[in-house]
């Protein structure tokens, strides 16, 4: 699933035909796709958007609702965006799963994942990881995990998968963010982003965020927990 021209399908027919099986068979429950649009990023948004429509057509499990920020400015509080394309997966459930940016590319694949494993309400970590996670499940703080990515970075979605079963796993404590650094070229400043998957945890307590830990590349699922446990506790 990478760029289209207007017109052209964005999941060909044998993809198609793969989701739809996958989706049947795996997802539990309904899950909703908040798509927010805005000013920034029209192409990008509008690749996003049906995206998301096609994904929808393939299973009753997938709803997607369509923010405009200039329509609705409301919207930017009640979900804290500010940035478009934004994509939220399943936010009124309490998961604080989102895309800053069109989830193109590779990153495609573990959006879909993503998708599947909300539905079931289950991370699929192992059962060490969730031990670890465990440790921080009643934080009064808020862990902010920030993976920046390219759509032609293979490893990416690798990494931003596990930031996402993390927040699954920590519903309401971890939020994980996979934000397209070519989309987002300030944010990618930033945080001095040269080489991706770039990963930041941050720590929210009472508005304030704080970085804490930087790694680059994918890491190894028990041993980044712990990295979120500890930023979680200093």
């Amino acid at each position: 699933m990478g760029h289209v021209h207007s017109g052209e399908r964005i999941i060909n027919d044998e993809v198609a035909a793969q989701l739809k099986s996958r989706f049947d068979a795996e997802m539990i429950r309904t899950v909703e796709l908040v798509l927010i649009k805005g000013p920034h990023n029209e192409e990008y948004t509008n690749w996003t958007e049906q995206m998301l429509n096609e994904l929808s057509e393939l299973t009753d499990k997938i709803k997607v609702k369509v923010y405009d920020i200039r329509m609705e400015p409301e919207i930017i509080e009640k979900y804290n965006v500010s940035r478009t394309p934004t994509v939220l997966i399943d936010p009124d459930a309490g998961y604080k799963i989102r895309y800053t940016g069109a989830p193109t590319g590779y990153e495609a694949w573990a959006f879909v994942e993503t998708i599947i494993l909300v539905s079931r309400d289950e991370s699929q970590l192992g059962l060490k990881t969730k031990e670890i996670l465990k440790m921080a499940s009643n934080s009064d703080k808020e862990a902010h995990i920030m993976i920046f990515v390219t759509p032609t970075c293979p490893y990416c979605p690798h990494q931003v998968l596990l930031a996402n079963k993390f927040a699954i796993e920590l519903k309401g404590v971890v939020e994980a963010d996979c934000v397209e650094a070519y989309e987002n070229p300030d944010l990618a400043d930033l945080y001095g982003v040269s080489a991706v998957p770039h990963n930041v945890i941050a720590v929210r307590l009472n508005g304030k965020e704080e970085t804490k830990d930087v790694t680059i590349g994918v890491q190894q699922e028990e041993d980044y927990a712990m990295r979120v446990v500890k930023s979680l506790r200093e």
